[in-house]
């Protein structure tokens, strides 16, 4: 059983555009765990609990894995 590969005209723009969404992600991860980071130091000081920062790192290891997923289902 072989493999089709898809074009190269289709596979290019669906490749850069996975990249673009994987840096957006990654971006928006980032910016979650800065902001749950200030909550936490808040929080500390009050003595309260805090959400978010977890969230923010599994989001961040589910796009880890959805790149090797992505180039493994995407051949080049």
């Amino acid at each position: 059983m072989t493999a089709k590969q898809l074009p190269a005209q289709v596979l290019s723009p669906l490749v850069e555009l996975l990249g673009y969404l994987a840096w957006f992600v990654l971006l928006i991860c980032i910016a979650r765990a800065i902001w749950a980071g200030g909550q936490l130091a808040i929080r500390l000081h009050r003595e309260e609990s805090i959400e978010g920062l977890i969230g923010a790192l599994i989001g961040a290891a589910l796009v880890g894995s959805a790149s090797s997923l992505a180039i493994h289902v995407l051949p080049a």
